[in-house]
């Protein structure tokens, strides 16, 4: 094989040629719409835009003698991979100062998209021998080899697949339009990154690999990663941006969506735990009557005004007692246990906690009941916001 190629290099002649765009409409069209800059543009380029390729041929008319004149060109030494430089290979991908040498027909195959620029192999008598994939930056070494590894032990994905290596495989085969493939991957790392609220209480903390999440959801259109990965990272210091390498940035108008979240959210924790509701009422009207309450000390008054009898001791537990007697308790409840400070920006976690507290007797079993009832609505819609505001253009 490399005989022959040799051979082909001393008489062959070298056409580039590029393909117009088949194209969908890329996701940073609107940011740009907006003059927001943005730098996820190399990734999510479509590859029937940016890929070229090269072939190696013959001509009839051409003799050996005017072949052999022709001046052969310098070429860099190739830097050809380990394991994937295929000797029957017929499709070189140099991608990150890295050669690998593939099979075209593993391409036309699993690839719509390739398989429209490549060159058509059906005809009789064709003289292709050689071509080469320019993804002008588009798809990263690490990526590609991932996807070939996948391709070579498939069994050893079938139970589990790490993180880093599943984000590879899916930005892998969104890029090359390997689509089979791109819808069972993303399925296995959404089942990492729920967006169902009754799931999202699984980590405590921040995942670390939330802002590259966040990155491959924005280039690969996979909107139901966003709200998961913002929602951790608007809870992270610095929104753990300085995870992120320099290939793999956030655009200017997300990060300006992680500002107004994290300000709603703090704004929401606040209003809701640091003290309780002003406007809270006791659900049971024929509450005790105070120190200050003109009425016979034995009696109590209920809905119709009447009086009755006040409640006797075991019946006790059917009312709040006074306002600064709750107030006091809140404070040792909630800031006194470590629960308010470390859900600042978190509060659909903090609400769980609230929710999970063991409430004592200041409040009666009915106010409680109501009140977790209420926090778990509020969860709801703060959960729902959080996705108005990653739609916000």
């Amino acid at each position: 094989m490399a005989q022959r190629e040799d051979d082909s290099e001393d008489v062959s002649y070298k056409r580039a040629v590029h393909q117009s765009a088949l194209g969908r409409p890329s996701r940073l069209s609107s940011y740009e719409k907006y003059g927001i800059a943005s730098t996820f543009t190399a990734v999510i380029c479509d590859p029937t835009q940016t890929t070229r390729y090269k072939r190696h041929l013959t001509t009839d008319s051409e003799s050996r003698d005017e072949q052999a004149k022709r001046p052969r060109a310098d070429k860099a030494p190739l830097r050809k991979h380990e394991r994937f430089w295929l000797a029957d290979g017929n499709a070189i991908i140099e991608l990150d100062g890295i050669n690998f040498r593939v099979h075209q027909s593993w391409f036309t195959k699993h690839s719509k998209r390739i398989a429209a620029i490549l060159p058509d192999q059906g005809t009789q008598g064709s003289r292709l021998e050689e071509i080469t994939l320019d993804f002008c930056g588009v798809l990263k070494a690490i990526d590609f080899e991932a996807l070939l590894s996948l391709y070579e032990n498939p069994g050893d994905y079938r139970d589990y697949i790490e993180t880093p290596t599943l984000m590879s495989l899916i930005r892998a085969a969104a890029i090359l339009g390997f689509d089979n493939d791109r819808t069972w991957l993303v399925r296995e790392l959404a089942a990492l990154w729920p967006s169902n609220l009754g799931e999202l209480f699984v980590n405590p903390e921040p995942r670390l690999d939330a802002p590259k999440v966040a990155c491959l959801a924005r280039t690969c259109d996979i909107d139901s990663l966003l709200k998961p990965a913002f929602y951790d990272m608007a809870r992270a210091p610095g929104f753990g941006l300085d995870r992120l390498d320099e290939s793999e940035q956030i655009g200017r108008a997300d990060v300006l969506r992680l500002v107004r979240v994290r300000e709603y959210l703090s704004g929401m924790w606040a209003q809701v735990a640091a003290h309780e509701d002003p406007t809270f009422v006791c659900q049971n009207l024929q509450a005790a009557p105070s120190s200050n309450d003109e009425r016979p000390s034995g009696l109590s008054a209920n809905t119709n005004g009447k009086p009755v009898l006040c409640p006797t001791p075991s019946a006790m537990d059917s009312h709040c007692l006074s306002a600064t007697a709750r107030r006091e308790a809140w404070v040792r409840l909630v800031h006194y246990s470590q629960i308010f400070a470390p859900y600042r920006y978190d509060p659909l976690r903090g609400l769980a906690a609230l929710i999970n507290i063991p409430w004592t007797d200041e409040w009666c079993r009915d106010c409680v009941e109501k009140r977790k009832a209420d926090w778990h609505k509020m969860q709801r819609r703060i959960w729902e916001m959080v996705g108005e505001y990653l739609r916000e253009e």
